[in-house]
């Protein structure tokens, strides 16, 4: 049984529960460790959609600026 992967703005949430949960503290090594692997995991994933979002904004930039180019070639 595999889990589905969160979106952005969801893991972004439990991030953001996680952060709060071990500033707390008040749990045990095994607790702590766990919660720091979840959030390990969680941050991979929004690295990697912001990259992809970076991207797909960079491609969108470039397209614009070629076509600004061949409106002023003509």
């Amino acid at each position: 049984m595999t889990k589905e992967q969160p979106t952005y703005t969801q893991a972004v949430l439990r991030l953001e529960t996680i952060v709060s949960t071990l500033e707390r503290g008040g749990m045990g090594l095994d607790e702590t460790l766990k919660l720091y692997e979840e959030g390990a995991a969680l941050l991979t994933i929004c690295k990697a959609e912001l990259s992809t979002a970076e991207g797909k904004l960079n491609e969108l930039q470039l397209n614009t600026i070629e076509a600004a180019l061949e409106s002023d070639a003509q």
